[in-house]
């Protein structure tokens, strides 16, 4: 008697809930399970059970020449003694002088030459892949760039914005898009009225938001959306009563577009702003004290916002890697501040690292 065959769908849903290390190495037992693991409906669906795991931290700093990936599971009920160790990727080794981390979506991050304004790359953590993107063509030598990575949810599509700024009086309405999933890798052009981005960008059902002024010098008027399938602009206008500054991060709060900022006026003051009328441009705001628990968790430890989490905590983290580098959740409903330390990373002491929320293990191959 023989045994039944397990149908394929089945297969990938079994698969579809096993860690991404595994899935490498069990690609390699034969051809018949790379072609399971490696089709197209596997790791699409791999990636969309993604919220089904563990949300993941992920870290990515630069040493001898490499980059490196970690990523952590948020910690569930974190208290004072909570301690994380982190997974380790693969390492991309890169041939820049100094590289910049611009984005990162749905497991790929987007990196470039500190130095060039037209030279970028995108890498997969998981896979150990990275794929060089074609140069950008620049208006003259000041043109600098700034890139950003949206998905569209209806066609399946990862596309990177190159948006192109340069000072008056020679401002830049050309920008360029770019297709990852179609292997061709050539920018299109598009155009936008000039702006001068000012902060990292957030993807929402298909939207890619970010802040931005009129010029280099000006603060931000406006916050720019970009709709990633009809690679059209539209823009939202901010208040002058506002006051978002440009190092504010852009959040995804249950589906409505948000803004954390340390307060100008008030050091040490969170503000939060939520857009609750996209139509009339009408914006909720709270402010939280966090001095209390700065000088006594915090004390002198440069914090920056790295985003919220789905149950509605800030996490903050240092810019540099430290003797002892931890991760701080604020919990905006109990207003309590936990400080968690990530073990491992002790050598790389003194090392820009680039923080990101909610990373997903992407297992497509480039």
């Amino acid at each position: 008697m023989t045994n039944p065959e397990i149908p394929i769908d089945l297969l990938m849903d079994i698969f579809s809930s096993v860690p991404a290390k595994s899935i490498a190495r069990f690609r390699c037992l034969s051809k018949f399970w790379e072609s399971i693991l490696c089709h197209p409906d596997f790791t699409e669906l791999y990636l969309t059970m993604s919220p089904t795991r563990p949300p993941l931290l992920s870290f990515t700093f630069e040493n001898d020449g490499k980059l490196l990936f970690f990523s952590t599971p948020y910690p569930q009920n974190p208290d004072e003694n909570t301690c994380l160790v982190p997974t380790r990727y693969h390492v991309h080794h890169y041939d820049y002088p100094t590289y910049e981390v611009t984005s990162a979506l749905r497991g790929f991050i987007c990196y470039r030459d500190r130095t060039s304004q037209d030279t970028m790359v995108i890498c997969n953590p998981v896979t150990g892949e990275s794929v060089s993107l074609p140069k950008v063509e620049l208006k003259s030598i000041n043109t600098e760039t700034k890139t950003y990575l949206g998905y569209d949810p209806i066609d399946k599509q990862m596309k990177v914005l190159c948006i192109k700024f340069d000072d008056f009086p020679n401002p830049c309405d050309e920008h360029q898009v770019l297709t990852l999933e179609n292997g061709k890798h050539l920018w299109r052009r598009i155009q936008c009225k000039p702006h001068y981005p000012k902060s990292d960008g957030i993807c929402i059902d298909g939207t890619l938001y970010y802040t931005a002024g009129f010029d280099r010098g000006t603060s931000v008027s406006m916050i720019v959306c970009f709709d990633v399938r009809s690679e059209k602009f539209s823009f939202i206008n901010i208040d002058e009563g506002m006051l978002i500054n440009a190092y504010c991060t852009l959040i995804n709060y249950k589906g409505k577009l948000g803004a954390l900022q340390f307060s100008f006026l008030s050091p040490k003051h969170l503000e939060f702003w939520v857009l609750q009328d996209a139509e009339n441009f009408i914006w909720s705001k709270d402010i939280y004290n966090l001095r209390p628990f700065w000088n006594k968790i915090v004390k002198r430890t440069e914090l920056f916002i790295v985003g919220m989490t789905a149950g509605g905590e800030v996490v903050l983290t240092p810019y540099y890697l430290v003797d002892t580098f931890c991760i701080y959740y604020f919990n905006l409903e109990c207003k309590s501040l936990t400080r968690v330390q990530i073990q491992g990373l002790e050598k790389f002491n003194c090392t820009r690292v680039y923080t990101s929320l909610d990373y997903a293990e992407n297992l497509k191959l480039m």
